[in-house]
């Protein structure tokens, strides 16, 4: 049975932290650079996203976790479009409403579920989360490249940049 409170060894606090120390830097800098990031399309929720997924992945292989975020959320905005385009023209050809948009979503829903084991590092949970938030967030439709761009800058900047510094810190711990 888990314990629900665990102690943690110096080094891997120092781990924690200074991965902490980096995500909070960036998150600072997002934060500063909002308007500009945003002026040429590049919103920030697909940059936190891209770390917040990174990290509940939780794959102790950070590079095959960076790719299957990386993958998987570029695929699930181009199904957000895809399925907004879809909709669009599944009502236009007399289907209903309803009807137009399960389609598009089963489409979508068996390729993230059914596939997945056949290539993971694009249908999977990432795939997922970014289509979900994606149509939540309807911008993505007018601006596709932007929002991809996004989900890029967060896993080379945010995630590649973490594992850096997790590598740092491991090298800097082994010398002691």
């Amino acid at each position: 049975m888990m314990k629900f409170f665990q102690k943690m060894s110096k080094d891997a606090f120092k781990l924690q932290f200074a991965a902490f120390l980096w995500i909070l830097i960036c998150n600072i800098l997002v934060q500063i650079l909002h308007e500009p990031l945003e002026s040429i399309g590049v919103p920030g929720w697909t940059i936190f996203l891209a770390n917040v997924l990174f990290f509940i992945k939780n794959n102790p292989n950070h590079k095959e976790g960076l790719l299957e975020n990386a993958c998987g959320g570029i695929f699930g905005l181009i199904c957000a479009v895809g399925l907004v385009y879809m909709d669009g023209w599944l009502v236009g050809l007399g289907l209903s409403p309803v009807m137009a948009i399960i389609i598009p979503i089963a489409i979508f829903l068996f390729l993230t579920i059914a596939i997945h084991p056949l290539v993971p590092y694009v249908f999977n949970n990432m795939a997922l989360c970014f289509f979900m938030v994606a149509l939540i967030e309807m911008t993505v439709v007018e601006n596709l490249w932007g929002h991809i761009l996004g989900v890029i800058l967060g896993n080379v900047i945010v995630n590649v940049g973490t594992i850096l510094v997790i590598d740092l810190v491991l090298k800097w711990s082994a010398k002691k």
